[in-house]
């Protein structure tokens, strides 16, 4: 290996390397990056760099970012970050590009690299189902989520809208759009380094979606999409790893289902207690986060027997707890307040720590 491509993160086996060292991912998400980068409208660089320099003083040395938003043809919708990147298949803003120019150039100033996530399953960004939507002219089925502009619960069927979101998979039109955007952004070339995306030893891995739902009834479209969208990804980026993104939650059999492409190099898992119903949010019992920490501990064990099973290796990309939500935080919003206290919070990420070290 010669010297330039020893900068690229690189996997062996079930581990990382950098630089002939072993590379151990200490991650944050940083969802926002692209429209903070901007250079107007949203963008707040001063903040950037202040969290740059807050998260490298931590030793923190990866982030995990978005290169999709994709607006709605029907105007305004929920939750949304804005500007979009995509304003529609392949119409694009550019000063929300040159903002994830701008934060990929700052990366190596705090040694820090890049996963890029190329999509999104959920509707904060639009996301796979503004592709369907796209694609079939028609409505996204929301789920019930906080609307922060309205400030109430909206949306519908959960499920409705995950048979929706599925048609993703294998609708003809979305995938020739999302194929297309992921060569618009392998190829691009950063406005600020003049270093192309697929030739950046700083970007780590590209993601081809955040959190990608295994469905019943859809899994061969899914194994299908996955194995083309990284193949195509590593043909574009041959240096860079590739992982699917997946929360890795539903077993074994899904967990194999959606890393066994040859060209998948890097394996994914996250864990949400709140989200999945392990942990009781309004119960300050040490009963609940006993259990939240125990059914962690099970699925990180787990992951790591399946991925070592495929001779990958593989990251905890994203976990997480609210704060504590009774007593006087105890509303439906509270435990979003800065305020209040995180009790459980800090016994978790205590546990996951030390769980994954």
């Amino acid at each position: 290996m010669t010297a330039q491509n020893a900068q690229f993160v690189t996997a062996h086996n079930t581990h990382l390397e950098r630089n002939h060292h072993t590379f151990v991912v200490r991650g944050a998400n940083y969802w926002q990056a692209m429209n903070l980068g901007m250079a107007s409208g949203p963008g707040n660089r001063s903040r950037v760099l202040h969290d740059l320099q807050q998260l490298s003083s931590m030793g923190i040395n990866t982030l995990r970012i978005l290169a999709a938003s994709e607006a709605s043809q029907f105007g305004q919708a929920p939750d949304r970050i804005r500007p979009e990147l995509t304003q529609s298949p392949g119409i694009y803003n550019n000063d929300v590009w040159e903002g994830l120019d701008w934060i990929l150039a700052q990366l190596p100033h705090f040694n820090m690299t890049a996963c890029i996530s190329l999509g999104n399953f959920w509707t904060w960004s639009g996301g796979a189902p503004q592709y369907v939507s796209w694609a079939t002219n028609t409505r996204i089925p929301y789920p019930v989520q906080w609307d922060h502009k309205q400030k109430v619960f909206a949306g519908g069927d959960y499920d409705e809208f995950l048979t929706y979101t599925a048609h993703f998979y294998n609708n003809t039109h979305a995938q020739k759009w999302y194929r297309t955007h992921i060569r618009r952004v392998l190829t691009r070339t950063n406005s600020v380094t003049n270093v192309p995306y697929r030739r950046d030893p700083n970007i780590m891995a590209w993601e081809l979606m955040n959190e990608p739902q295994y469905i019943r009834g859809y899994e061969l479209e899914l194994a299908k999409w996955i194995d083309d969208s990284a193949r195509l990804v590593h043909a574009l980026a041959p240096m860079h790893l590739v992982t699917p993104g997946a929360e890795s939650k539903n077993g074994a059999h899904a967990f194999k289902l959606m890393h066994a492409s040859p060209y998948v190099t890097l394996a994914s898992c996250h864990f949400w207690p709140l989200n999945w119903g392990y942990y009781n949010a309004t119960d300050p019992t040490i009963h609940s986060i006993q259990e939240s920490i125990s059914k962690m501990q099970v699925f990180v064990r787990n992951n790591a027997q399946w991925t070592c099973e495929l001779n990958k290796p593989t990251v905890l990309f994203e976990f997480g707890l609210m704060r504590d939500n009774w007593g006087k935080w105890g509303g439906p919003l509270d435990a979003y307040d800065p305020r209040a206290p995180v009790t459980h919070r800090d016994m978790f990420y205590q546990a996951v720590y030390k769980e994954v070290t």
